[in-house]
């Protein structure tokens, strides 16, 4: 069976942070970060002057707290993507993380309480920073003249406008050939999508 999550040498780091805090208060400080998670906001589960507060609370340097939100942060958003089981989330922390069974159980029930709105929140996020937001087109007919004799061959300019990117526009243009087979590939990406309702 493949690990829902790897314990890199950074998530090591960020579990032995986790020891270090009493239960009492990782209990809430994993419910806020799954709060936070669950309501889908892209901001940090903290304020500047929560932060501040946990720095004095948990008795950590300022370094040792981002690495704490991290890790927490980072292993219910691995479990989401894996849509893992709390079973199977208890068994790997049980094997592969260097916690108590207090610190894996804190980490459990808060899945058990608030997976399905996490898991919900990421199948509705966009993993890509630009979504296409509006498409123009216009299509390029160039005038015949004695001067070319060539035939003159129509093109389509298509205009994406993208949101959360820098870069607001993407201009593509066409020929007949490479419109026909765009329109082909967007065919099957539809089939696909029809096949999945």
């Amino acid at each position: 069976m493949t690990s829902w999550i790897t314990v890199t040498p950074r998530l090591q780091q960020g579990l032995e942070v986790v020891t270090q805090i009493d239960n009492a208060k990782f209990r809430p400080l994993v419910n806020r970060i799954c709060q936070s998670l669950n309501s889908g906001k892209t901001e940090k589960a903290f304020s500047q002057d929560e932060e501040e507060k946990l720095l004095v609370s948990l008795n950590v340097k300022r370094d040792e707290l981002d690495l704490l939100l991290d890790t927490i942060t980072l292993i219910y958003s691995q479990a989401a993507f894996g849509v893992v089981k709390p079973a199977v989330m208890e068994s790997v922390m049980k094997e592969s993380f260097p916690v108590s069974e207090d610190k894996v159980s804190i980490f459990v029930n808060a899945w058990i309480t608030y997976a399905k709105g996490i898991i919900d929140v990421l199948r509705h996020k966009s993993i890509f920073p630009s979504e296409v937001e509006d498409v123009k087109w216009t299509l390029n007919i160039p005038a015949a003249s004695s001067a070319i004799s060539l035939e003159a061959k129509p093109s389509i300019l298509l205009q994406l406008d993208l949101t959360g990117t820098e870069s607001k526009r993407l201009t593509v243009e066409m020929d007949k050939s490479h419109l026909t087979e765009f329109y082909n590939h967007l065919e099957k990406i539809q089939s696909q999508l029809d096949a999945l309702k």
